[in-house]
């Protein structure tokens, strides 16, 4: 980034959210390139975690998993927040931070949205998780026009629309069938709270990320809510440890832990202090493409036409959204 983005981007941090202007103005020459690449790396990193934790819980609970990656999690956002204060001077914000709001930020990431997914994947079908879970990027760009008057032009939400339908395609052609039973209306419910959860949530992290770097913010929010994820699995830990302890186990909970809970939390708040909301959320559908990728790589899964076409719009939306923001 030159000079005078470095200058145009300070003073934008300083105005008051009522005083934002309109997204094609903040989002333009401001948002380089390596904002997408980290956004494209925790896609990547999310992605391969699914096939690792799928593997992964055919042998311990999922509660433990998620609980014992966790653990990790903490523990390396706590060593990386540490250098950062030791080699990073800390954000001069004009307002106090207001702990209410991290806190309640924390909550929702941390805590409500893993329940709320792990209850309702176990629910409902895999389709109906991928459909649900597609709407994600849209309830972010909904939410961040009423809270962040965050301005989307035209071409944006085309691009939002067009990832949002390769989204769908992907996540109904073999992942599972689409079904609006209502034996699975809780299952349903539980993932749309997710998606909506973990939208207002990225929402929340924008004015917050301008006073709190995003690794301290991920840090927190880890130091916050893992307490209550091991509460949840307190009575079955003792059984469930040794097992845990197998070593392609241990391996899958600390990359979970380590790269897709630790660094990826890091570098999704970096993206969406970098980009905005609506633009990051897009990415987490792409996490649906690593997945299908990798399967097809490493699980020899051969990928269906429609999915390839599917892959194909979800990646021409991102495009899109990055020409919007030019």
């Amino acid at each position: 980034m030159n000079d005078f983005s470095q200058r145009d981007a300070s003073q934008r941090d300083q105005l008051p959210l009522s005083q934002f202007p309109s997204s094609r103005s903040v989002t333009t020459a401001r948002t380089p390139w390596w904002a997408d690449l980290i956004l494209l790396s925790t896609a990547l990193m999310w992605g391969t975690n699914i096939l690792v934790f799928k593997n992964a819980i055919s042998d311990v609970s999922p509660w433990v998993f998620n609980a014992l990656r966790l653990v990790f999690a903490t523990i390396t956002l706590g060593i990386l927040a540490a250098g950062e204060a030791w080699l990073v001077a800390p954000i001069e914000a004009r307002e106090p931070v207001r702990w209410w709001r991290v806190s309640l930020f924390a909550f929702l990431s941390g805590f409500a949205y893993l329940v709320l997914f792990v209850i309702g994947i176990d629910l409902t079908t895999a389709g109906n998780t991928g459909l649900i879970l597609a709407s994600m990027p849209m309830w972010t760009a909904i939410l961040s026009f009423v809270f962040l008057r965050e301005r989307l032009p035209r071409v944006t939400w085309f691009g939002l629309l067009v990832t949002l339908v390769g989204t769908v395609i992907v996540t109904t052609q073999g992942s599972g069938p689409v079904s609006f039973s209502s034996r699975y209306i809780v299952g349903n419910v539980c993932m749309l709270l997710a998606a909506m959860t973990w939208a207002t949530a990225t929402v929340m992290s924008r004015p917050i990320l301008k006073k709190i770097t995003p690794l301290r913010l991920a840090f927190i929010s880890a130091l916050l809510t893992t307490p209550f994820h091991l509460l949840l699995v307190a009575a079955e830990l003792p059984v469930a440890l040794p097992q845990a302890m197998q070593p392609t186990i241990l391996m899958a909970i600390i990359y979970s832990g380590v790269f897709s809970t630790g660094v990826a939390y890091v570098t999704w708040h970096v993206g969406v202090r970098a980009v905005g909301a609506s633009h990051a959320s897009v990415y987490q559908n792409i996490v649906t493409l690593v997945t299908v990728v990798g399967g097809w790589i490493v699980l020899k899964e051969q990928p269906l036409l429609a999915q390839v076409l599917g892959g194909i719009l979800m990646i021409a939306g991102l495009f899109l959204m990055r020409r919007g923001r030019d």
